[in-house]
Order: structure tokens, then C-alpha cells, then sequence
């Protein structure tokens, strides 16, 4: 079993208790509503990557009803939330370290804390993929957990539920990004949710496609 898979199965054991914690988490609202104010086209389409119990999902479909919003996640519990808790948006189980395969361009893309589940060659791959997906002069959304790479790895809770955590600095975010032909527009970090299992530095950052 891969590490992403691991962290998966625990999202999924879990996903009940994810969406009461965090499903109406308002610390990131300023920075969905940026994004939101960067998509001009009317009845655009919205990816939401790793959406969750649909949280992200839930306020772009508020802020912005005109948007078509998809979500994909790879846990079936937590999709069988969000079209519970969002039934405006459309959400299907899919593996987003193979975005190409939804033969689809989107005019945004949001991608909020699923990138620390990955490994490298993954994060690449999904990075690769961006172009393939994301429409040009398109939107993009990610957060992310900062840390150096030695801290990577296991993390157990005290019920015994594992997740695989991959840490990265922000330099390596950035280059990401712009490996991806994106312009950063936005950049600015948080500190973690008072109600975060680890207090982290977040990253999150908007970006255009360019090329």
C-alpha cells in the first residue's frame, strides 16, 4: 500500500468527524473570495481537488452561484458528504494525481491541503498535469502545510489512525508553481487552525496560467 493510500483510508474512517471540524472553517474565506474575484468569466467551471466533505466547495458555490464547481476526492465517504452538504456543486471519486484522465479544462482550479498526502514523483506528476487542465490565463488556488522535508512522514493518533505527511519549504512551492507555467498573483502564510491536530505554518497562494 502506497503512503498516499494510507492517509486516504484514514480520511475516509474519518470523514464524519473532518467535516464537523472543519466544514465550517472560516480562517481561509479572505483567501477563497481573492480567488473567487479572479475567475471574470460568468458560468466559469471550478475544479476542487482532494475537495473533502466539500468545504471549499460550499463557498464558492455561495460566493459565486453562477460557477459550475466539481469536486473530486479519493475517499468515498467524504464524497458521499459533500453532495450531501453541497447538492449544488457535482462531485465524483477520482484519483487527482491523474487529473488528465477527466478529459476536461477547467477555469480554476483549487487544490487546499491535499498536496502534503503526496510524494514527490506524485506532486510532480500532478503539477505536470496542470496544463492539461487548467484553461489558459485560468485560476489557480493551493494551500499548503510548510516544513522542511525531515519532517516528513508517519503521524499516529492517539485512536491509532495513520496519515502520511509530506513537508516542503516554500521555495520548492514556489518552484512548483512556476515550473507549471503559473504567475503567482497572491502569496501569504497562516498560522494552522487553533483546531489542527499539528500547529504548522499554511501556505497558500493564487496563481494564472500563463503559458
Amino acid at each position: 500500500m502506497d503512503n498516499c493510500q494510507i492517509s486516504v483510508n484514514t480520511f475516509n474512517t474519518l470523514a464524519d468527524n473532518y467535516a464537523q471540524k472543519y466544514f465550517a472553517l472560516s480562517t481561509y474565506d479572505g483567501c477563497y473570495r481573492i480567488f473567487c474575484s479572479q475567475l471574470s468569466k460568468k458560468g466559469g467551471s471550478v475544479l476542487d481537488v482532494a475537495c473533502g466533505p466539500g468545504n471549499v466547495a460550499n463557498f464558492l458555490v455561495r460566493e459565486r452561484p453562477d460557477l459550475e464547481v466539481t469536486g473530486i476526492d479519493l475517499a468515498p465517504r467524504m464524497i458521499q458528504l459533500a453532495k450531501t452538504l453541497v447538492p449544488t456543486a457535482n462531485f465524483l471519486a477520482h484519483d487527482c494525481r491523474h487529473l488528465s484522465t477527466l478529459s476536461r479544462v477547467y477555469d480554476g482550479i483549487v487544490y487546499a491541503f491535499g498536496l502534503n498526502y503526496l510524494n514527490q514523483q506524485d506532486t510532480e506528476q500532478v503539477f505536470d498535469s496542470i496544463p492539461n487542465v487548467l484553461a489558459l490565463n485560468g485560476t489557480f488556488y493551493l494551500s499548503v502545510m510548510l516544513g522542511s522535508a525531515e519532517q516528513s512522514g508517519i503521524q499516529t493518533s492517539s485512536s491509532g489512525n495513520q496519515v502520511y505527511i509530506y513537508y516542503r519549504p516554500r521555495q520548492e512551492i514556489e518552484r512548483l508553481v512556476r515550473n507549471a507555467g503559473l504567475e503567482l498573483i497572491y502569496l501569504e502564510e497562516f498560522s494552522s487552525p487553533s483546531n489542527a491536530p499539528t500547529a504548522t505554518i499554511d501556505l497558500v497562494l493564487i496563481a494564472r496560467r500563463i503559458k
